[in-house]
C-alpha cells in the first residue's frame, strides 16, 4: 500500500513538473523575442553610426552572451570571416539551425530576423534602418501574442497537466 502511495505521489509531482516545464517554455519565448527587439535595436543603432561592416556588427552581437542569440551571431561573424566565397544568404541557411535548435523561438520570429538579415547590406543606411524599424514592430506585435500565451495557454497547461496527474492518482487508488 505504501508503493503504491509512493508512486502515485511521484506521479502527481512528475505532472506537475511536465505542466511547470511547458509554462516555462512559453515564458523564455516571450523573454527571448523581447531579447530580439532589443539585438535589432543595438543593430539599428550601429549602422546608423556606419562605422561597422556587417561582420563587425554580427562580432558585437554575438559577444553580448546575456541574449539567447549570441551563438548565432558569433557563427555569422565567423563565418563571413572566414568564408568569403560564401554569400551571406547561404551563410544565414547554414546558421539558422542555432536558432531553431537552442531557443523557444517559433518559425515566425526565426522568419522576420532571417528577412532582415536578407536584406542587410543592399540598400542605403536610411533604408536598413527602416526595415530594422518593421520587424522590430512586427516583432512587438509577436511580443503581444506570446503574453496572451502565456496567460491562456502556459497557465493552462500547468494545471491542466496537474490535475491529470492527480485524475490517474485517484483512478490507480
Amino acid at each position: 500500500m505504501q508503493i503504491k502511495i509512493f508512486i502515485i505521489g511521484v506521479l502527481i509531482v512528475c505532472s506537475y513538473l511536465i505542466g511547470e516545464y511547458i509554462y516555462k517554455a512559453y515564458t523564455k519565448r516571450h523573454k527571448e523575442v523581447n531579447d530580439l527587439i532589443r539585438i535589432l535595436e543595438i543593430m539599428r543603432m550601429d549602422l546608423s553610426f556606419g562605422l561597422y561592416t556587417l561582420e563587425e556588427i554580427f562580432k558585437r552581437l554575438g559577444d553580448k552572451e546575456e541574449f539567447c542569440t549570441s551563438n548565432f551571431f558569433k557563427r555569422l561573424e565567423n563565418e563571413l570571416h572566414n568564408n568569403s566565397y560564401k554569400v551571406l544568404d547561404e551563410i544565414l541557411n547554414d546558421s539558422i539551425q542555432i536558432l531553431i535548435k537552442e531557443t523557444y523561438l517559433q518559425d515566425k520570429e526565426i522568419n522576420e530576423l532571417k528577412k532582415l538579415i536578407f536584406t542587410l547590406g543592399k540598400s542605403d543606411i536610411e533604408s536598413q534602418s527602416r526595415m530594422i524599424d518593421l520587424s522590430i514592430e512586427n516583432l512587438k506585435k509577436i511580443t503581444g501574442e506570446t503574453k496572451e500565451d502565456i496567460k491562456q495557454k502556459g497557465i493552462v497547461y500547468r494545471k491542466l497537466a496537474t490535475i491529470v496527474g492527480i485524475i490517474i492518482g485517484i483512478i490507480l487508488i
